[in-house]
């Protein structure tokens, strides 16, 4: 049986009878959709609707069907059989015209569903070779490495892509130096100072930017090199001809990979009183150095020593701020 030719065959018959689609659904209690479906071969009558059909246009089941008039035909049985054909032609049909759609359709939400990030170990080899681990979103292929940076190539959009470097990054210490935010590490001691995604229509490129070390640390380093000159270096009274000796000694030192300022204070009345021995911490904040004792293992009893001492920071030299050795000198420039 052919579809098309039944339908085309119900449609000639319902012209030669002078009824509209409309007009034929209405005698056989269906819509002029139904009619004109089975016209278009996209569906066959119903076995209880033929021999009405066949009244209506009259003819016989076996003409509308195109099949010849044979006792032991059961008309029922292949009217079933060509449905079911019809509908799984239906069906391979739809699914060839919904298949590009799919596609399509897979595609963008590949690029926008977010599937997370990967820990990857990576080796590091600037300046140190040590073993690294980044969070490269999923899917992602063909690492390249050029000195401090490192980038990853993807067929996932850009934003979903930005998105899980931050969850990524989120995850790490923050720390802030140049009014910026950067991103450390303490395990694998690197800081990501930088994270972009950058591509074209068919691919994108996630790279970060990353430096050794805790590079906030770096950086207060060089400050503090550029406002004291050199680090570690003992400083003394400017005035060689006052009876004080003074003794500031700043040194840097390493914990748990961050930068721990530490001082030490010994002051000399005459080259033989003590006026003060104390050890602490220091810190610069814009033109000034804070000392912050955290000991004081001597001193002379009529001293009034404060806990922090602020000195200014001049050509490189210090400037005690609030003097309370003023009963012994009246100007405390260290050099």
């Amino acid at each position: 049986m052919d579809n098309n030719k039944i339908g085309k065959n119900i449609a000639h018959l319902r012209k030669e009878k002078g009824l509209t689609q409309q007009e034929l659904g209405s005698k056989l209690f269906v819509t002029d959709k139904a009619v004109s479906k089975w016209e278009r071969g996209l569906s066959l009558p119903d076995i209880t609707l033929l021999e009405k059909l066949a009244i209506e246009l009259d003819t016989d089941i076996y003409s509308i069907l195109q099949i010849e008039h044979k006792n032991h035909i059961d008309v029922e049985k292949v009217l079933n059989e060509e449905k079911r054909k019809l509908k799984k032609k239906i069906i391979k049909k739809s699914i060839l015209i919904m298949l590009p759609f799919l596609i399509v359709l897979s595609i963008i939400l590949f690029k926008l569903i977010p599937f997370g990030y990967d820990v990857i170990p990576t080796r590091y080899t600037h300046n140190e070779d040590k073993l690294i681990h980044l969070g490269v979103p999923k899917f992602s292929w063909d690492m390249e490495n050029f000195e401090d940076s490192y980038s990853y190539k993807s067929f996932r959009g850009r934003d979903i892509l930005k998105s899980e470097m931050k969850n990524y990054l989120n995850a790490l210490e923050h720390i802030s130096c140049n009014d910026t935010t950067y991103y450390y590490d303490s395990d694998a001691d690197i800081t990501i100072i930088n994270y972009s995604v950058t591509g074209n229509i068919i691919y994108n490129t996630a790279s970060y930017s990353i430096k050794n070390g805790n590079y906030c640390d770096q950086v207060q380093i060089r400050e503090y090199k550029e406002k004291l000159g050199t680090l570690n270096t003992m400083r003394t009274l400017d005035n060689e001809e006052s009876k004080l000796s003074i003794y500031f000694i700043p040194s840097l030192k390493k914990e748990d990979h961050r930068n721990k300022w530490v001082a030490s204070l010994k002051i000399y009345y005459d080259n033989n009183m003590i006026l003060e021995a104390s050890t602490g911490t220091f810190e610069i904040k814009e033109d000034e150095l804070i000392y912050y004792r955290t000991e004081i293992s001597e001193h002379e009893s009529d001293l009034e020593i404060p806990s922090l001492s602020t000195f200014v920071i001049k050509n490189k030299k210090l400037i005690l701020k609030e003097n309370y050795l003023d009963n012994y000198e009246k100007g405390i420039i260290l050099k």
